[in-house]
């Protein structure tokens, strides 16, 4: 539901460039929650801490 949500908030261009990029570069390990928040504020050029904060926090 959260990226659901966040699709909504940011759009479908710029969440699929997320979900795209975010899979690109963790293809050998693991993110953190703050480094795909980072990355989703990066792509989107948005301040999404009040949208995180109420989905995730």
């Amino acid at each position: 539901m959260t990226l659901h949500a966040l699709r909504g908030e940011i759009g479908d261009a710029d969440l699929f460039a997320l979900l795209e990029t975010w899979a690109q570069s963790r293809e050998d390990g693991n993110g953190t929650t703050p480094e795909f928040v980072a990355l989703a504020e990066q792509i989107s050029g948005q301040q999404l801490d009040g949208f995180f904060d109420a989905w995730l926090f």
